[in-house]
């Protein structure tokens, strides 16, 4: 067994005792999720205010990997895929999102 193998293993574990309910592709999954964090931008016409978080899975369980622009669910919320942090062949694959405007 690889020390991939081992994390994957560990991090199932972690999911299914901590893991919270999210959509990705009409299906469940289990995921952990940070604390939202909102930051204040300068831009054209002045600041803005955006708030992001990260939402983490378990590589093993996705049919596809997520994609920049696409939509995930939690709380009942939709949320947009703004970065993915993909490192094979680490079990988790991490993706920061941003509330739909």
């Amino acid at each position: 067994m690889s020390i991939y193998d081992e994390m994957a293993d560990d991090a199932a574990g972690i999911f299914s005792e901590f893991g919270k309910e999210v959509i990705f592709n009409a299906r469940t999954h289990s995921a952990l999720i940070s604390e939202p964090q909102e930051t204040i931008e300068l831009g054209a016409g002045g600041f803005s205010a955006s708030g992001n978080f990260t939402i983490k899975l378990l590589r093993n369980d996705l049919s596809a990997i997520p994609q920049i622009g696409q939509t995930i669910a939690y709380a009942g919320e939709s949320f947009r895929i703004v970065r993915v942090a993909n490192r094979p062949p680490h079990p988790l694959i991490t993706l920061t999102v941003e509330p739909l405007e």
